[in-house]
């Protein structure tokens, strides 16, 4: 209580109609440790991988005061000090940001950096809000989704991925589990309709510098080679679609094919660039959830789903 007043009598402060955005973490102080810890969290993450704007914004704020690489270990106790200042900024509530502003009113340069670090969390955090609201409004039928009765029959799984188009087989591919079995995948690979960007996600999955590189004799391993000579002979003719691989993904699979590549045998003679090559967003009506074929959500939402009144 007593840091919001004497918060409030010194410009600028933190309205506590945000706090909903916060949740409370270490109000009445952190250890040098867990700051650290807060600090490094989400240091390996790649471009694309999702970083909590709190953990992006500390991490910056202290890289902008300490350096781009700040020895978080040989800081003295005045230094952790503004650690837990610029932490609160990005992490707490009004009060407790608000309580630091307060202790580091002789400061100005360093007070606005706390402020403009806090304006950048809570901007930040309502646009994810935001986004978070659309996502709900967008699946708010995921119930009646599940529910819906698909157009195809068949008695097995592969009856009913037979009937399917190469947008459908290439999106049976991307959400496959393993556990499932091959036969289905062995299936789609060996029709020349099949699109290349399938085949090669299906053959990075299937761990193909391990295969090439050991005697293991496991009961994919014909599978395996046999999708790989294909695309070494260039069997499918069909290359349509991007294989939009997140970035980690993207460089695992480069190392499988590199892996398997340095054998210098056949059939493993296969470029990285198959990996990254262009093309459209497949357009699938079917999806794989929980081991059933269903509707693809976004298809069921536009063609199917009845019409909810205004």
């Amino acid at each position: 209580m007593l840091g919001n007043l004497i918060a409030r009598a010194i410009q600028p402060w933190s309205e506590a109609r945000h706090d909903r955005l916060f949740t409370p973490f270490a109000p009445d102080g952190a250890p040098p440790q867990l700051l650290a810890s807060i600090y490094s969290e989400y240091a390996d993450a790649l471009p694309d991988e999702f970083v909590p704007p709190q953990h992006q914004r500390f991490r910056e704020v202290v890289q902008r005061y300490f350096g781009r690489a700040p020895n978080l270990d040989r800081l003295s106790d005045p230094a952790w000090k503004r650690v837990y200042a610029l932490y609160a900024a990005c992490f707490e509530r009004a009060e407790t940001f608000n309580f630091q502003l307060a202790q580091w009113r002789a400061d100005p340069d360093f007070r606005r950096m706390l402020a403009e670090a806090r304006e950048q969390v809570i901007a930040d955090l309502l646009a994810l809000e935001g986004a978070e609201k659309a996502r709900r409004a967008h699946y708010s039928r995921w119930y009646e989704w599940r529910a819906a009765a698909i157009d195809l029959e068949g008695a097995t799984l592969l009856d009913l991925i037979r009937q399917m188009s190469p947008d459908d087989w290439h999106e049976i591919a991307l959400h496959w589990d393993w556990d499932l079995g091959i036969d289905e995948l062995n299936w789609i690979t060996r029709q020349q309709a099949c699109d290349r960007a399938t085949a090669v996600y299906i053959l990075c999955s299937a761990q193909p510098g391990l295969v090439a590189t050991t005697l293991d004799q496991g009961r994919h391993r014909p599978f395996v080679r046999a999708l790989a000579a294909r695309l070494e002979g260039g069997f499918y003719p069909s290359a349509d679609f991007a294989l939009d691989l997140p970035m980690r993904t993207r460089i695992a699979f480069e190392q499988e094919i590199e892996t398997a590549r340095a054998t210098g045998e056949s059939p493993w003679q296969l470029t990285t660039d198959l990996v990254t090559h262009p093309g459209r967003p497949h357009r699938p009506k079917y999806t794989l959830a929980d081991g059933q074929v269903r509707y693809h959500y976004d298809y069921w939402l536009e063609h199917v789903a009845p019409r909810t009144k205004r």
